[in-house]
């Protein structure tokens, strides 16, 4: 607190006299304030002095050996206890904010982001810092977009996409998807060591509509390579497309980041496709510019890191 007093000085109050003066206070003793606060008497007695010169104020006065406190010092006493119960306030809030004893953490991201690639770090995140109040909102690709330039949230997490800039957002490639083609174990395919295009026409084909990108990339791709399709299955998610392959309805364009766990346990398969590596898309991060990572936030981003490859 600085500013210019009625005589003209610059003055400024200082936490450590507001201490002082609280000190002197308890002990009604310069000396004892002075012992318990480890400086001087002198040291005690000039910011005493300074408060009052900047105040105008007689804090204390002495009855003949004691030392009493003034009304005018009463009045200030309640104001300074205040203050400095406020200030070790603050240090207590920021000590438990950078220990993560203390905080939330908001984000939002397309179900099948939040399903297949945030679970296993927001678990992790949940177990290590229980304390932190964590929200995850599943929304649509231009409903995250907008929560984080508001500041709704903290982070979001989409995939990439023409209308994903804003020069309000900072964009974060986190991990790089492809499709796969998959089938049941004991499919036909198995064995070759390539799969035209071509091949595809008049197979069975599962499709989840759910999400809408994914299989827009699928059905571009049949589209691309001229691929016609006598049997078309949507199930409406990818849970139930992985349900149905492994039924033996029918192999099915998805994206490998969602089968890659059925893949590794050989409930499902992948089959050599030609031409898969051109299905690659991304998935991004996005967080605020003018917002610094909150605590909680910067947390996350780190259990994440250790999930992507």
């Amino acid at each position: 607190m600085s500013y210019t007093n009625d005589k003209g000085r610059d003055d400024e109050m200082t936490l450590q006299q507001l201490k002082t003066f609280l000190a002197v206070c308890e002990e009604m003793s310069i000396t004892q304030a002075a012992f318990k606060l480890f400086i001087t008497q002198s040291a005690v007695s000039q910011q005493i002095k300074a408060l009052e010169e900047e105040f105008d104020i007689k804090l204390f006065e002495k009855r003949g050996r004691r030392l009493c406190i003034t009304a005018e010092g009463k009045i200030f006493r309640d104001s300074a206890k205040e203050i400095v119960e406020n200030a070790e306030l603050i240090v207590e809030k920021l000590k438990a904010s950078k220990s993560l004893e203390v905080g939330k953490l908001n984000m939002a991201s397309t179900h099948h982001l939040a399903q297949y690639l945030l679970m296993n770090p927001l678990l992790e995140f949940h177990k290590s810092y229980p304390k932190i109040d964590l929200s995850l909102h599943t929304l649509d690709a231009s409903e995250i977009k907008s929560a984080v330039e508001s500041k709704t949230v903290d982070i979001g997490f989409m995939p990439d996409g023409a209308a994903v800039f804003s020069p309000h957002l900072r964009i974060t490639k986190i991990y790089e998807d492809r499709m796969a083609l998959i089938a049941w174990p004991g499919h036909p395919w198995r064995e070759e060591e390539k799969i035209k295009p071509s091949q595809l026409s008049g197979e069975p084909l599962v499709f989840a509509s759910t999400p809408s990108s994914i299989n827009e990339i699928a059905l571009a791709f049949l589209k691309r390579h001229h691929i016609h399709i006598d049997t078309v299955i949507d199930v409406g998610n990818i849970d139930l497309l992985k349900e149905a392959v492994r039924h033996r309805v029918g192999v099915a364009l998805t994206s490998k980041l969602a089968v890659r766990e059925d893949i590794s346990q050989g409930s499902l398969i992948e089959l050599p496709l030609s031409g898969i590596d051109e299905l690659s898309f991304n998935f991004l991060m996005l967080t605020h510019k003018e917002e610094e990572p909150s605590y909680p936030s910067w947390a996350f981003q780190k259990i994440l890191k250790g999930y992507l490859p």
